[in-house]
């Protein structure tokens, strides 16, 4: 099986729903899910939120496949935000500071100490506590999910109970998509959250690869992908919404906080 991990197209925040170049994205996505090159998806699933479910409305209109709602793929925006780091009350996404935008060297400056893990995670990084039961809901979404698909998680891997070759789309977010990876790789969320960026519109491929009969394992065979947007001669649209901070003021994408060049 593999699961797509699909973010929104450019968003226009207010309004929650996608600027004139995210329509054109979100239509260059469903031309690409359409044509199959790396398989055709069975199944669809979005996040509630509109600018999801309008990036999912082009590949349901393409696919002639109607996009089931999964309200725990929803955008973290509730989460508690990193005022501190020049983000001031403005929301993630609209200039503000989300905790997946935690400075890289928070997590990764500490030679002396061993590498982090799931299990010390919450004790290295002091702002992960106020959502550990948060993030354990996602988790335990995530493991409900998957079993509807025959794939049962146990210690990390998935017990195999109906082996199928479904593509399956998933339509959602930023923070959203690197929170439910880091759950998928059995790895520390600061470790995702600072390594890695989903850009609008990008496909994450993870295959639950079966190196035997009983248990597959996720692995990731294609990240952040946007080869869409070059075949349809389209760029990374720099985002209104990323206001200068304390790292700069320079022009980026969604989701970038400092320097995207």
């Amino acid at each position: 099986m593999r699961v797509l991990i699909i973010r929104h197209a450019d968003p226009e925040y207010f309004g929650d729903t996608l600027t004139e170049l995210g329509r054109k994205e979100a239509s260059a996505l469903a031309e690409r899910l359409e044509r199959g090159i790396e398989g055709r998806p069975s199944r669809l699933y979005t996040s509630p939120l509109g600018r999801a479910r309008a990036t999912a409305a082009a590949t349901e209109q393409r696919l002639g496949l109607v996009a089931e709602v999964e309200d725990w793929t929803r955008e973290l925006s509730h989460w508690p935000r990193l005022g501190e780091a020049g983000g001031g009350d403005a929301r993630p996404g609209e200039g503000g500071m989300a905790l997946w935008d935690l400075p890289p060297g928070d997590v990764r400056g500490r030679a002396a100490e061993p590498p982090m893990s799931h299990a010390t995670q919450w004790a290295r990084v002091p702002q992960l506590e106020a959502i550990r039961s948060q993030f354990d809901e996602i988790c335990a979404e995530s493991d409900k999910f998957l079993a509807r698909h025959g794939f049962v998680r146990e210690d990390g891997q998935y017990r195999i109970l109906t082996p199928n070759r479904e593509i399956i789309a998933v339509f959602c977010h930023g923070g959203f998509g690197l929170t439910w990876l880091a759950h998928l790789l059995d790895m520390p969320l600061p470790m995702v959250w600072s390594s890695f960026w989903l850009p609008p519109s990008s496909v994450t491929t993870v295959l639950f690869e079966e190196r035997g009969v009983d248990f597959a394992t996720p692995r990731v065979i294609g990240m952040g992908d946007i080869g869409h947007l070059y075949q349809a001669n389209l760029s990374i649209p720099m985002s209104r919404y990323e206001k200068p901070n304390v790292y700069g003021a320079q022009r980026r994408p969604s989701g970038i906080k400092a320097n995207f060049w």
